[in-house]
């Protein structure tokens, strides 16, 4: 067998706006290099083969779980105008899935790119996210593209769903820390009840999804500006948002107490929420350091920690 083609991906984490983007309004994002994932495209003779951690096989054969995963690789093959056999196509991951660190976007962006490196083939931004929304469709309920434009790009990311993308020039040096609480995520189901809850009472709803909105813009502004505090309290407040949508859930909440009680200047859950990650901003490597240790006591399964300026220069 030999290896043709290889493709990368990493995580994102949601900064702010987690739900409110699906509404039209605006979030912001930062790239997640504490976990990659890498596909490899094998040439061989037969089937379209598929090796991950749900499913070994023929791709005609995999399980539903993977159903968006198979419809990526065969409209992929189609666009490259390749037939629907002699490849095996090997994902390799060392980030947490269902999660809200953005995993199903970062297999489909590392396959993408494997299938176009394996047929020497250029793939654009634009090519890129067209193949990568037939799985996010799959995968999420009405997705925001979030995701895909953040993981695609590495970079942090001001994300409107109508009016597009921006890069964000962050000043700060505060660090990340990323804690896993062991619970799936219900993309879902969360997208699903913050829907009825807006249906239902579109008076509470609609002002909170606005008050997400300013504190956004705010934190856009400040990033720029350095001005970490302020950004740890629109942290604290959108996550009480949150609370209110009802996709927050106990292990998240512990754990987001947990930080600010150990020297964090803001703490949230990440993603979509009811299970997943949270996320908790420190001033320095030290309090990032106390932080991670807490919430690993506290039962959080596994925890990252890295600079944000590292994050913005990472390679």
């Amino acid at each position: 067998m030999r290896r043709s083609g290889i493709g990368y991906a990493t995580g994102k984490i949601i900064l702010m706006g987690e739900h409110a983007v699906v509404y039209g309004k605006p979030a912001i994002a930062l790239p997640f290099h504490a976990a990659k994932i890498e596909t490899t495209v094998v040439f061989h003779r037969g089937a379209t083969q598929i090796e991950c951690s749900y499913y070994k096989g023929d791709l005609a054969n995999a399980p539903e779980v993977i159903s968006g995963v198979k419809s990526l690789i065969i409209t992929t093959l189609k666009y490259l105008k390749k037939p629907n056999k002699n490849v095996r196509v090997v994902i390799q991951s060392q980030l947490p899935a269902q999660r809200g660190l953005g995993s199903s976007a970062a297999v489909s962006v590392s396959i993408v790119r494997a299938l176009f490196d394996a047929f020497h083939m250029p793939l654009s931004d634009d090519v890129l996210g067209k193949l990568v929304s037939v799985a996010e469709e799959i995968h999420h309920l009405n997705p925001s593209g979030l995701d895909a434009t953040t993981i695609s790009k590495g970079k942090p990311v001001y994300f409107d769903r109508e009016k597009g993308k921006d890069d964000i020039s962050l000043n700060l040096d505060g660090y990340i820390v990323v804690a896993d609480t062991g619970e799936l995520g219900q993309t879902r189901l969360a997208v699903t009840e913050v829907s009825q809850r807006l249906e239902e009472n579109p008076e509470v709803m609609e002002p909170l999804l606005n008050r997400i909105h300013e504190l956004t813009e705010q934190t856009r502004e400040t990033l720029e500006s350095g001005e970490i505090i302020t950004v740890g309290l629109a942290m604290n407040e959108v996550h009480q948002i949150l609370q209110q949508f009802n996709i927050s859930n106990d292990a998240l909440d512990r754990l987001v107490s947990t930080a600010r009680t150990h020297g964090a200047l803001g703490a949230k859950l990440t993603g979509s929420g009811k299970g997943g990650c949270m996320i908790a901003l420190t001033r320095d490597y030290e309090t990032a350091s106390v932080v991670a240790a807490a919430l690993e006591a506290e039962g959080a399964i596994q925890t990252w920690l890295y600079s944000l300026k590292e994050m913005i220069h990472h390679d």
